[in-house]
């Protein structure tokens, strides 16, 4: 497909072009160390949390004494290629347990959640104990969902660890994976707290369903099977394996003006046509250059929270949001996306409503780059993450 220049063209350096070409110089590894350092607390940036913009206390919603529950959900068949089942074990390799104890963050780093197949298949899906029929002697539809037991069933796992957190009152921080596992990670937030404020911050809508979708890959999915208004046939459960449990636990819908899109600019016809008859909140690439992207977050939370300021938030951020510049080792760059300040701004104001009460960062894959693409989109993951968890730079 066609893809518009990059917008960080212009920033990015010679030095930036030549490690992704050629071996590491020991010159050049002390820029990178240099510039791992920038922004993540070590040296120029003080290591403390923000205040709220009202002066109240930050993550409010999260019982004190501030625990984060780190969630490791390595999903990778939602979508065709192997390695985002590495994301969470590189964060925290990249010290993402330091950076949160150091804000101030009591740490809970649970054991990442299974999703072998043969885990995965060797138990009977839902609530209810029952199998979900067999989908796969249904050619048209199989081709419309791939691999759907076992997103379906990983996504189910997702969904009771965390409901189950946000019960007890600590943070959900939940490390893709693929984007599929917000089937599961939205299921928890809505069935917990049903009128939560949802920011999707992608360069993809996430609209499809097995009906609409040209791929069936499901990491373009967890917002269409969430969304309230869409055809009747999504309901459906039988029709879709591996997501009974989505049906049979009555969790609430998605209403349309509960969610806000940040960075679109790769929607299919279907997900346009969608966003526009439901009224969704939507804010492409084209509203960030016209407006900034500083007024673009005011409208986003102001949408959110102008009824109630006090409304719980939860942030899916897939790191392809960012440009491929930045973040390369992703599955779908599209070009033209949100600069390393833009991607940090969106995290921050999030966190300086005070609301922020789960988040999940998705579809880092280490082994669609070179080695320094894989470390520097791991770097800019942990940082964004490190933002909206309530670094403060001053």
């Amino acid at each position: 497909r066609k893809v518009a220049p990059s917008r960080l063209q212009r920033y990015k350096s010679p030095a930036a072009v030549i490690r992704c070409m050629s071996s590491t110089t020991d010159a050049s590894a002390d820029e990178s160390s240099s510039q791992a350092g920038r922004g993540a607390g070590l040296g120029n940036v003080k290591d403390q949390m923000m205040t709220a913009t009202d002066g109240r206390e930050m993550f409010r919603h999260t019982k004190s004494p501030h625990t984060c529950s780190i969630i490791g959900a390595p999903m990778t068949y939602g979508q065709p290629f192997a390695g985002t089942d590495s994301g969470p074990s590189l964060l925290r390799e990249a010290g993402l347990r330091d950076m949160l104890s150091s804000l101030g963050w009591r740490v809970e780093d649970l054991p990442d959640l299974s999703f072998e197949p043969e885990t995965l298949l060797s138990t009977p899906t839902g609530s209810s104990g029952k199998e979900a029929p067999s989908f796969f002697n249904k050619l048209e539809m199989t081709m419309k969902a791939k691999n759907a037991e076992l997103v379906g069933r990983g996504s189910e796992k997702v969904y009771e660890i965390v409901a189950s957190k946000l019960k007890e009152g600590s943070f959900p921080l939940i490390l893709g994976g693929d984007h599929s596992i917000g089937i599961g990670s939205l299921a928890g937030v809505l069935s917990v707290h049903p009128d939560v404020g949802i920011l999707w911050i992608d360069a993809h809508a996430d609209l499809n369903t097995p009906f609409l979708s040209g791929s069936g890959n499901m990491h373009g999915m967890p917002v269409g099977l969430h969304m309230e208004g869409m055809s009747p046939v999504v309901d459906a459960s039988t029709k879709i394996p591996g997501l009974d449990w989505l049906y049979s636990n009555n969790i609430p819908k998605l209403p349309a003006k509960s969610i806000v899109y940040v960075g679109l600019r790769d929607v299919d016809a279907p997900e346009r046509h969608l966003i526009r008859s439901l009224g969704i909140q939507a804010y492409t690439m084209h509203e960030i250059d016209r407006y900034g992207i500083g007024k673009v977050m005011e409208m986003a939370l102001d949408h959110l929270l102008k009824d109630n300021p006090q409304r719980r938030l939860h942030l899916s951020y897939d790191i392809d949001a960012c440009d491929p510049n930045l973040a390369p080792a992703t599955g779908t760059t599209v070009r033209g996306g949100l600069t390393y300040r833009e991607a940090h701004y969106v995290a921050e104001s999030v966190a300086f409503t005070g609301n922020l009460a789960s988040a999940e960062i998705v579809e880092l894959n280490p082994t669609l780059s070179c080695s320094d693409g894989a470390k520097d989109t791991v770097e800019l993951g942990l940082q964004i993450i490190t933002s909206f968890m309530g670094k403060s730079i001053i």
